[in-house]
């Protein structure tokens, strides 16, 4: 049964995601931000809504600051009692080792379906996932790592795809994972909305001219 914890366990082996992981997310989101500030900047100064400009990348900034607050207090925290996980959103869960029935590492396909990730998951008696630490965020040494403090071996399953882990292990996926259709609607959905609300922004400043 998991135990909600408020602060990570004393005495525990503290293991962080990979580093690059936030200087891709940097590089990604100036690389995406910068061009599009700079273009609205051009159109709107300095007779334009420039400072809705404005409010739009410092609103930018703080929701990077926020995620980045988020990706540093991510961790697990491990001794060979237990372990406890932070995730991205705060929530920090304590399996002891006891509800820990086996650890299960996954390389699963990725990109041009040639190449491969591993998926370390930790699991209880109905092979159910409790905790799962995934090849683009944990190198795989943390995760060899993880199993030598809890002294258990890693069951190594054979490369595959998703939706064969899914075939074969329901439990261990994401729900989004699961039902990928699904997910891709939601994340086009937003897209559209957002895209929709900011238009709508930009045509009650002026920023685009009516059509009226």
């Amino acid at each position: 049964m998991v135990t909600r914890l408020r602060r990570p366990p004393e005495g525990f082996t503290y293991l962080r995601p990979r580093m690059a992981v936030f200087w891709q997310s940097l590089f990604a989101t100036n690389a995406f931000l910068g061009p599009v500030l700079i273009v609205l900047y051009v159109l709107t100064i300095p007779d334009g809504p420039w400072l809705l400009v404005l409010v739009m990348q410092i609103i930018a900034s703080i929701l990077f600051g926020i995620a980045s607050f988020a990706f540093f207090r991510t961790g697990v925290w491990v001794d060979e009692s237990g372990l406890a996980e932070r995730g991205f959103f705060g929530r920090l869960d304590y399996y002891s080792r006891d509800e820990i029935a086996r650890i299960m590492l996954a390389p699963t396909f990725h990109g041009d379906g040639t190449k491969t990730l591993p998926q370390l998951f930790l699991c209880d008696t109905e092979d159910n996932k409790l905790v799962r630490l995934r090849g683009q965020f944990w190198s795989i040494e943390t995760m060899q790592q993880l199993s030598d403090i809890l002294d258990m071996p890693i069951t190594e399953l054979p490369a595959s795809e998703l939706r064969e882990i899914h075939e074969e292990y329901p439990g261990l996926l994401y729900w989004f994972e699961r039902r990928p259709v699904i997910a891709a609607l939601i994340f086009s959905a937003a897209i559209v909305v957002a895209g929709a609300l900011v238009y709508c922004v930009l045509m009650w400043t002026g920023a685009i001219p009516s059509a009226a």
